[in-house]
């Protein structure tokens, strides 16, 4: 027969089981590595090996000399952790600019020359015609689609240098191209150089390039404020202001090009908002054209739909087949709308406590961004939908609310 356990004994297990479970979740939490934080040490290396580079005339770029010698890039803050992208914070004429690559050395991107006991590099058995070729069918395959471009244009669009007619780039400043269309949003934001939505970029030094210095914010990213000050934070018509421009942003990728621009990592930091409440795409490094979108969604086997999601850019199974089908189901709105615009988790959402007189009609139209028919729930529709259109006119609407 059992013997009934004392209260006492109840709650001494209960204690016990607590603590085994403390000491076992911090022990699985020892063994995650948490990536360091970059260090003003291994920033000024990665300065001292660029500019020893740029002096060998193993690297070029429109920005080399005032880093390395008139030394008017001055350095502020490194912004990354562990192998990631490399992010540094610097002022450039007064203005602050973020310098970016991928990786931090050049020897870790596929170059085009190999090293030589000089510290340079030898150049290619390749004559510059055949150079211009390859480097147009290598921007094409990044791209994902045929480029209109001429050999020649398509060059002087992505060097950060002027090239005069008959100029022709020196080795080193052909192997820095290189390493930069390696980058994909350095590829976004030079081949589209000037769209509204898109960060200005300065230059480059070799695989190296500076952008537009435009920050979140507290009011798209208040990750750094209490859930109180959350809540509370950022008066609406501030608010309502981003949300207008993040959806003219959304609208502008399916139409500034002849393929939408799917943007598959939307999460509040990614955007930057101006001193006037202008949004702009400033990570944009898992964006892709329909082309390349359609190769990415197809690959994995799968078994069920959320199988073929590729971060926020969602698929679809053919349950029969078991293979994903090579077209999204959702668009760069339904994402804002469940990643942005609504509250989710710990983040509250930009358009938390609109005013009263358009709060059930907001509300009404984010589920329905977010939730759509039955019969729409497998149909890829472009973003500028009926909800989207009203929804913008909401938005304008309630900035007369007084």
């Amino acid at each position: 027969m059992w013997r009934r356990l004392s209260p006492r004994r109840i709650c001494l297990g209960i204690i016990l089981i607590t603590a085994v479970a403390i000491l076992y979740a911090a022990f699985k939490a020892s063994s995650i590595i948490i990536p360091k934080a970059c260090t003003d040490d291994q920033t000024t290396r990665i300065f001292d090996n660029l500019c020893n580079l740029y002096q060998s005339q193993a690297v070029g770029g429109n920005l080399c000399e005032v880093i390395c010698t008139s030394k008017s890039i001055i350095y502020e803050d490194c912004l990354f952790k562990g192998k990631g992208k490399k992010v540094i914070a610097a002022t450039y004429n007064s203005k602050k600019i973020i310098l970016k690559s991928r990786n931090e050395r050049l020897e870790e991107f596929e170059l085009l020359f190999s090293a030589n006991d000089k510290g340079g590099f030898a150049p290619p058995e390749m004559d510059y015609d055949s150079f211009k070729s390859m480097f147009k069918s290598h921007m094409e395959a990044l791209m994902g689609m045929k480029l209109v471009d001429s050999e020649d244009v398509l060059l002087s669009k992505m060097w950060t240098s002027p090239i005069l007619q008959n100029d022709e780039l020196t080795p080193g400043e052909m192997n820095s191209v290189w390493t930069l269309v390696q980058q994909s949003e350095f590829n976004y934001l030079k081949y589209f150089h000037g769209a509204q939505f898109l960060p200005d970029i300065y230059g480059s030094c070799g695989h190296f390039y500076a952008v537009e210095y435009i920050p979140s914010g507290k009011i798209l990213d208040p990750s750094l404020l209490s859930l109180s000050e959350q809540w509370d934070s950022a008066p609406w018509p501030n608010r309502a202001k981003i949300g207008l421009s993040l959806m003219d942003l959304i609208a502008s990728t399916e139409t500034f090009y002849s393929e939408i621009l799917h943007l598959c990592d939307v999460k509040p930091d990614n955007f930057g908002v101006t001193e006037d409440f202008q949004v702009k795409a400033i990570d944009i490094d898992i964006s892709f054209f329909t082309p390349q979108m359609r190769d990415y969604l197809q690959q994995p086997d799968c078994t069920a739909d959320e199988e073929c999601d590729f971060f926020d850019c969602h698929g679809a199974c053919n349950k029969s087949t078991q293979k994903c089908l090579d077209v999204r189901t959702n668009n760069n709105f339904q994402s804002v709308c469940s990643d942005i615009l609504m509250h989710h988790h710990t983040y509250p959402g930009l358009l938390r406590n609109p005013p009263a007189e358009v709060a059930t009609e907001i509300t009404e139209l984010l589920d329905k961004c977010v939730n759509p028919s039955r019969e729409e729930k497998y149909i890829q529709t472009p973003s500028i939908t009926k909800t989207f259109q009203r929804l913008h006119s909401l938005l304008k609407e309630s900035l007369q609310i007084r």
